[in-house]
């Protein structure tokens, strides 16, 4: 199976019953890992939502 993009979606709720999704989509390169490429999205979608906070050291995730 050859897997071309993928999609993470996360919700953070704010509180009085009030949330905020933020999704992304990422196309995978032809010499990229999809499990890399899962992660890193993953991790830049928690960090704009202030979930996880990102690590100055981590240059994989530009932005």
């Amino acid at each position: 199976m050859q897997i071309k993009t993928i999609t993470y979606k996360r919700i953070k709720n704010l509180g009085n019953y009030q949330s905020e999704t933020l999704e992304m989509t990422a196309e995978i390169g032809e010499n990229e890992s999809p499990d890399r490429v899962t992660e890193e999205l993953m991790r830049k979608v928690k960090t704009l939502l202030g979930i996880e906070t990102p690590n100055p050291e981590d240059d994989r995730i530009p932005f």
